[in-house]
């Protein structure tokens, strides 16, 4: 340990006083830099995956919250709730029953729209109801139950995801493929 007032002798008449002396040395420096190099190395993957996130995962997540949510607030509320598809669009967005037009308009401006070549193929319904085009409402009644609905997607690489919602379940069901309500 080296006091404050010491000096060290350099040369003959030269004296070196360590009071003003601020740095790190070499070793140090080194350390430093290669702890921060692994550290790059290793969260670099995970901090491009968040920042870059793949669209399926996007949709995945804000499908899976929103039916979440629409079912528990419906049956919280005693009161209708929707679910919105604009399939040309690839737009979701949520509404309920009292909403005023401004609060659609803001919900829909708000909601999920799908980007990077990735499309909504269709909303299949119970009775073997498909549709391809326009707007579709999965609705999310007062009981607590909705429409049983699947709605198929294509990712910008061709492969097909089913979104299941299922009438009696909170719980949104992810299909890797085209599959039908009936499971076909």
């Amino acid at each position: 340990m080296i006091k404050k007032n010491s000096t060290i002798q350099i040369a003959e008449n030269d004296t070196y006083d360590h009071t003003d002396a601020m740095g790190f040395t070499l070793v140090e420096l080194t350390v430093v830099i290669a702890l921060i190099s692994i550290f790059f190395f290793v969260a670099l993957p995970r901090i491009q995956n968040d920042i870059f996130i793949n669209q399926n995962k996007k949709m995945s997540r804000w499908l899976l919250t929103s039916v979440r949510y629409l079912k528990g607030a419906s049956a919280r509320d005693h009161a209708n709730y929707a679910l919105h598809v604009d399939i040309e669009n690839g737009k979701f967005w949520t509404s309920h029953v009292s909403m005023s037009d401004e609060k659609l308009a803001q919900s829909k401006t708000a909601g999920l729209t799908l980007s990077g070549g990735n499309r909504v193929i269709d909303v299949e319904f119970a009775g073997d109801r498909k549709i391809t085009t326009g707007m579709v409402m999965v609705q999310f009644f007062a009981k607590g139950y909705s429409d049983h609905a699947i709605i198929h997607v294509m990712d910008e690489d061709d492969n097909e995801w089913s979104y299941r919602i299922p009438p009696f379940l909170p719980r949104l069901k992810i299909i890797e493929g085209y599959v039908d309500l009936d499971g076909s």
